[in-house]
């Protein structure tokens, strides 16, 4: 988020509401569309979920960085047109490796608007009011436009045209802001805000693969959406009205604190990896939605620091790509000869790194208890 106030004018509370809503628009429609045209469209390797991990790798790169916030608002204009006209592109290309070779041209743009809209964005989806709507919205409105009447696969009118509104939108949004911003206020990253992140993000990644756990439990394509949607769009709306509910308690004045959710949603990430390692439907169940639950809190908590040791911004960028896109191309590899068990090693290897994190976390913000601890081993 930009290095600006968080409040906006009443008369221009409309565009902000309107914009954060295409900016998930955007969001989810990269994870679905991508992915679905990857499986389609994709080679033999990494089993076609290439263009989601240049979109994703591309976001990554660019976003927060000192051309994202310095450029033109045209530029993220042009961006948006040339998204919204270039999922005409492999339809168009008769050879399928030149269709592919398209897509992935078509995800490297669109993870470069994705970044730009995420970087320029000067409000919070949580601090806009006591109920975080627009991700919902937006699921309602990329469900709708991914299977719209009348299109199939080679004609995308409902996405192509959600993608130009979305475009229309974010670019008016970032005309009208106060001021063009340099900096961004967060505080340098650590390794815990990388990994349940990439935990959702290798969930949505492999929605199309078509030996993941989710085929075992007889899904049909459109519930499977309808569930990854709900993951990633309705979970952080349904965390973020518990976590508001908690706050008007009087026993939880003050609501609770960034490391408690931190702590949290390591903690669900960690389950979640050994929910993972089951073979039953429930264990399926709950390998998806516990690191998503985690994912939601994680979008819940505050922006102030925990302790711990914080990574400059090219290592924390190199650790959200080695854990992000490359885990995800990791995957799509192995997933022909080793089916689930792919995604499932995956999985437990961010639940391994989230207990290491919140082993390392609670040791450096502890003393007292480190201290006795210390002392215990000496004696």
């Amino acid at each position: 988020m930009s290095d600006a106030a968080t409040r906006t004018d009443p008369s221009d509370a409309w565009l902000a509401h309107a914009g954060e809503v295409a900016q998930w628009a955007v969001l989810l429609l990269g994870w679905l569309w991508l992915g679905e045209q990857g499986m389609r469209l994709g080679w033999s390797m990494a089993s076609g979920v290439l263009a989601v991990a240049v979109w994703w790798a591309a976001r990554i790169v660019c976003r927060g960085s000192g051309w994202a916030f310095q450029t033109a608002s045209s530029v993220m204009g042009v961006c948006g047109v040339l998204t919204a006209c270039g999922v005409w592109l492999p339809g168009l290309l008769a050879r399928p490796a030149a269709a592919h070779a398209g897509l992935l041209v078509l995800a490297a743009v669109w993870g470069l608007w994705s970044a730009l809209i995420e970087t320029r964005t000067r409000v919070s989806t949580f601090q806009m009011g006591r109920v975080a709507w627009h991700p919902l919205v937006a699921a309602g409105l990329v469900s709708g436009a991914w299977r719209m009447p009348g299109s199939d696969t080679a004609a995308p009118w409902g996405v192509s045209l959600l993608l130009a509104l979305c475009a229309a939108l974010v670019y008016a949004r970032d005309r009208h802001g106060s001021g063009r911003v340099s900096a961004c206020r967060g505080q340098r990253a650590g390794l815990h805000t990388c990994l349940t992140p990439s935990a959702m993000g290798l969930m949505m990644g492999t929605l199309w693969l078509g030996n993941v756990w989710c085929a075992g439990l007889g899904w049909s394509t459109g519930q499977m959406v309808a569930v990854h949607l709900a993951l990633m769009a309705g979970l952080p709306t349904l965390v973020g009205l518990v976590l508001h509910g908690l706050n008007r308690l009087p026993e939880w004045a003050g609501g609770l604190s960034s490391e408690q959710l931190t702590y949290a949603s390591l903690a669900l990430l960690c389950l979640g990896a050994l929910m993972g390692l089951g073979n039953s439907a429930v264990s399926s169940v709950l390998a998806m939605l516990l690191p998503s639950l985690g994912w939601a809190v994680h979008c819940n908590r505050h922006r102030s620091p925990v302790g711990g040791a914080l990574m400059r911004p090219r290592a924390s960028r190199g650790m959200a790509l080695l854990m992000g896109p490359v885990l995800l191309v990791g995957v799509g590899m192995a997933s022909p000869w080793h089916g689930p068990l792919a995604v499932q090693s995956a999985l437990a290897v961010l639940g391994a790194l989230a207990a290491w994190q919140a082993a390392a976390l609670w040791w450096r913000t502890h003393p007292r208890w480190r201290q006795s601890a210390l002392l215990a081993i000496l004696r």
